[in-house]
């Protein structure tokens, strides 16, 4: 069938939410990037070129951290690169019996956000894993 194939990956033209997604094979447990104007996430005249250009870390969460959300985590990491310390926001919290590890930085005007995600009672087990994915991101 021709058209088969379609429903598997959707029509090409259509904008992807992912930059890249990979999933367990129950689908429960997800990796994904996503990368975004800054001006999508915050408005704003200029463009960011720094995650600090959104705000302070807790200013930030506001973008990051949907609201109703249990906070656990909060920091900003710095990861020295070849022109300089590039900054990264990592938030990790809890909302509808969902655990996510969330990394995000800014570059060229773009959001960068990894984030990885497993149901409550599938974090104990795989959550380090989860949680060391999420932060490997560099931009």
């Amino acid at each position: 069938d021709f058209n088969a194939g379609a429903s598997l990956y959707g029509d090409k033209a259509k904008p992807r939410p992912f930059a890249a997604r990979f999933a367990s094979t129950d689908g429960s447990e997800v990796l994904s990037v996503v990368v975004r104007p800054t001006n999508q996430l915050k408005i704003t005249f200029l463009e960011a070129q720094e995650i600090t250009d959104l705000g302070s870390i807790k200013e930030a969460a506001k973008i990051f951290v949907p609201g109703g959300a249990t906070l656990y985590n909060a920091r900003t990491i710095k990861i020295k690169e070849d022109e300089g310390f590039k900054t990264y926001y990592f938030y990790e919290f809890e909302r509808d019996d969902q655990h996510i590890a969330l990394m995000a930085t800014v570059s060229s005007g773009k959001a960068i956000i990894s984030g990885a995600t497993a149901p409550c009672s599938k974090w104990d087990d795989d959550g380090v894993k989860l949680r060391s994915a999420a932060i490997s991101l560099t931009a």
